[in-house]
């Protein structure tokens, strides 16, 4: 098992979630940021470095002597900068942590991605699966470059194992929307859960919690799978109160479903990560319940109440 884990963007809102769940589990951690841990912050639980991940030199010096690295750092979402300050940042993070990784022999890499990655989420139409429930083997229809940055990375996890085939492992976690314990809570009291229309069909009415996808991440470092591979990190159930198949019928009318899609059951398939990482989320806004997982925890136990309505 790894023992220093280098966690880029570990201020960051799923960052202190992955700090905590990483020390929490007898890591040593280090959060290395261009932003210091707010006070009170999870993150305080790591070593802080701060550092620019588009600064190379900077990059290969935080990261040595490190087992692991958990790569949050990047621009989080294209509504804030222009496209091609977005793309550069977002891409050389991502090419300066992989390479500063292959000169340190690093073999196991945990990196964010994005339901984004297919082309969901940012495009400006209504994206159209090919098939339903979307699995890691869907193909790509990505337009912006926010999209473009999430599969590109993807695509660069995947030519940095073919120059070390059998020595390195990556994960690339697909992210959705990451709630907080209070994101949950406030959705649980929000109005009505029933409107399947606007842009809530673009990220197939799905989300995760960060406690999920923090221990998502460890798994994606404890467990052994080897190569690249991409994750879809969502809840299994949805945001609507209505069957799923009910929305997909209103927006996705004719799409192919490959496998039954039950009750509040989200479209994005969770079962690579089942299969591969032993990870089941376990969060859900329904039980007016969002708990944090016990530590290595690999298979779903019953609801403990964080908070409770």
């Amino acid at each position: 098992m790894a023992e220093k884990v280098v966690v880029t963007g570990g201020s960051g809102r799923a960052g202190e979630y992955i700090i905590a769940e990483m020390a929490a589990n007898g890591y040593d951690v280090y959060n290395i940021d261009a932003v210091a841990p707010r006070p009170g912050s999870a993150s305080n639980a790591a070593h802080f470095w701060r550092i620019d991940v588009t600064d190379y030199g900077e990059v290969l010096n935080a990261l040595t002597g490190a087992d692991a690295v958990i790569h949050m750092a990047a621009i989080p979402a294209p509504n804030t900068d222009p496209e091609h300050k977005l793309f550069r940042i977002n891409m050389m993070a991502n090419w300066n942590v992989l390479e500063a990784a292959e000169v340190h022999r690093i073999e196991r890499i945990c990196m964010a991605s994005s339901i984004n990655a297919v082309g969901a989420g940012w495009g400006q139409k209504l994206y159209m699966p090919d098939y339903l429930p979307v699995d890691e083997d869907h193909p790509t229809h990505v337009e912006d470059a926010y999209s473009q940055s999430k599969w590109l990375g993807e695509q660069m996890a995947d030519a940095f194992v073919r120059r070390r085939p059998g020595k390195v492992q990556i994960a690339n976690m697909r992210f959705h929307a990451l709630w907080d314990p209070a994101t949950a809570e406030r959705h649980l009291e929000s109005g009505d859960k029933t409107s399947t229309g606007g842009r809530q069909p673009m990220g197939f009415w799905s989300w995760v919690g960060r406690h999920d996808a923090a221990r998502a991440c460890r798994l994606s470092i404890e467990k052994e799978f080897g190569g690249h591979e991409a994750f879809f990190i969502n809840a299994t159930d949805t945001t609507l109160e209505i069957p799923t198949m009910d929305a997909i019928e209103s927006e996705f009318p004719g799409v192919e479903i490959r496998e039954p899609i039950t009750g509040f059951n989200s479209p994005l398939s969770v079962a690579k990560g089942e299969k591969l990482l032993d990870w089941i989320p376990v969060e859900s806004w329904r039980e007016g319940t969002v708990r944090e997982p016990e530590p290595n925890e690999g298979k779903p136990a019953p609801y403990q109440a964080q908070w409770t309505r």
